[in-house]
């Protein structure tokens, strides 16, 4: 086996143990240690791979929402309308739906998330969901009349906010339930889009 690939699984079986423990136990209780043991690794080959603890669990959250909004896209794209405020509407609809199903994640996202880190990492991979959704964001701006900018601007206050909201319904049930504000939240993110047309 070459030396880059027992890297990658070297560092795949870091973050499969870091995110397995996340979940199970929290990111707060999980020390360097538990990740390196439950990878079966020594200590210091952590640090080949990552600086701190918070650096694996950005690289995990990163994977992660990758995932979540790629299958959220796909879902999208099935029942595209062609409507750029609509088909956002059903994207922030979709990933209700996901995380309304898997409650655990939900909170290790909301905690771990870091905008600036997934955009950068999801603009280095050519990743081709984030391309495309991307593709749909400038077509939409052009369409407009606006910057990219400005649209990503307002799409990132939307996830934020309506992140936020989602989050505290689903974990807390505050200030109700996910299935009395999905209605706001999804009118929300038209209603605004639909103010830059």
């Amino acid at each position: 086996m070459n030396i880059e690939l027992k890297k990658q699984k070297k560092k795949a079986a870091l973050m499969q143990a870091a995110y397995t423990l996340f979940l199970k136990q929290g990111m707060e209780t999980t020390s360097v240690g538990d990740i390196t043991e439950a990878a079966g690794v020594a200590k210091g080959t952590f640090y080949l791979y990552f600086r701190d603890k918070q650096d694996i669990v950005t690289a995990v959250v990163v994977v992660v929402s990758r995932q979540i909004l790629e299958e959220a896209y796909l879902k999208m794209c099935a029942v595209r309308t062609g409507d750029f405020a609509e088909d956002m509407t059903l994207l922030a609809g979709a990933l209700l739906d996901f995380f309304e199903a898997n409650k655990p994640l939900l909170g290790f996202i909301e905690r771990g998330f870091r905008w600036p880190a997934f955009r950068e990492k999801m603009n280095a991979t050519g990743n081709a969901v984030w391309q495309s959704l991307r593709n749909d964001m400038r077509r939409h701006a052009q369409m407009c009349g606006k910057s990219e900018e400005e649209l990503v601007r307002r799409v990132y206050c939307l996830v934020s906010m309506c992140g936020s909201v989602a989050y505290s319904s689903i974990i807390r049930g505050e200030p109700e339930d996910l299935a009395k504000l999905r209605p706001v939240i999804c009118g929300i993110i038209r209603d605004s889009l639909r103010m830059m047309e």
